[in-house]
């Protein structure tokens, strides 16, 4: 099997220079070229490649989360290419340790040769076992649905992604009704879902106005320009309703929060990583109407922002670690 190749960079004349030296270097080579960042994610998702040379402006992107995210789930390796020797990286970290970016002695004006050596290098540099795919058919999971009438509400902001599929991977294949609110960008949303489906065990799928809530289903907005919410009644359904940010976002955790104070006590709710305070208000409204609160933990949030407002205001009755969330929320639906 060929090796594959990804170049994000808005500079044309670098990206042919290089891909034809590539493609001279390895024949057979596939080198898939981006652009933006949407262009790369999908490129990234269709042609799985080995390694990928990203620009080093786009990894200052708040967007560039969700390229992480997939370079992790995919076991992509990555390499940020630096406009100059004087430029400082915006990331700095191991792809041996992480598959996250190189170490930055690479830039623009070096030798392809230096391109071709970091590749070999890295593409053989040993690698974790690749994840199997999830069979979304399986039964009998180990995890066994709680069975109850409990749904799961979760918010999350910068650093999310990843939380979100850590927290996501530890859910049964029937788990309870899960809606999410994450912030992203808007042409990310789809991504975001694809992502999370490949991981989670039970079915995530972009949440629309009018669905009927399920056991074994997580709803994720992301993006959309309206604020989702639950209906009052049962069966509940998702509901959208326009209108401006609020808390500074749209869709809104809050939003989603507060739709779901008259069933509180039906309602697991969790804050994730995130900056600023959305979220905080709802969660606080949702425990004192008898909703089993939580928040994400100082030590494993990327930002603790969002969870540290909801933890100070009192809207969560315990800080909990990244690693034991999915399992927290779901013995929590339980009792």
């Amino acid at each position: 099997m060929s090796q594959s190749l990804l170049i994000i960079t808005t500079d044309r004349r670098f990206a042919q220079t290089l891909q034809q030296h590539m493609e001279a270097t390895y024949p057979g080579m596939q080198v898939l070229l981006a652009n933006n960042l949407m262009m790369a994610y999908n490129q990234a998702e269709a042609g799985q490649p080995k390694f990928a040379f990203v620009e080093d402006g786009f990894t200052k992107l708040p967007e560039f989360e969700m390229m992480m995210a997939l370079f992790s789930a995919l076991d992509i390796r990555w390499v940020s290419v630096m406009d100059n020797q004087t430029s400082t990286p915006a990331r700095r970290s191991s792809p041996l340790l992480d598959v996250g970016a190189g170490i930055f002695e690479l830039t623009k004006s070096d030798h392809p040769r230096a391109f071709s050596q970091y590749f070999d290098m890295m593409v053989r540099a040993p690698r974790r076992n690749q994840p199997a795919t999830m069979n979304k058919s399986a039964s009998g999971s180990a995890n066994a649905a709680p069975g109850s009438d409990k749904i799961i509400l979760i918010g999350s902001s910068t650093g999310g992604v990843e939380a979100l599929r850590s927290v996501l991977v530890g859910f049964p294949i029937n788990c309870p009704p899960t809606l999410i609110v994450q912030h992203t960008g808007k042409n990310f949303g789809r991504g975001l879902v694809s992502l999370l489906d490949r991981v989670c065990p039970a079915k995530v799928s972009a949440a629309e106005d009018g669905m009927t809530i399920a056991p074994g289903n997580v709803y994720v907005a992301a993006g959309q320009p309206r604020h989702m919410g639950l209906t009052p009644r049962k069966p509940l359904r998702t509901r959208f309703k326009d209108g401006p940010p609020i808390s500074g976002h749209m869709p809104s955790v809050d939003a989603l929060f507060m739709s779901a104070v008259p069933m509180a006590k039906h309602v697991v709710a969790t804050i994730l990583t995130g900056m600023g305070q959305d979220g905080a208000q709802g969660l606080l409204e949702l425990r004192r109407a008898g909703a089993k609160t939580f928040a994400q933990d100082e030590k494993s949030s990327v930002v603790y922002g969002m969870p540290r407002v909801a933890w100070e205001m009192g809207g969560a009755q315990q800080q909990v670690s990244l690693a034991r969330m999915a399992g927290t929320l779901i013995q929590a639906c339980k009792t």
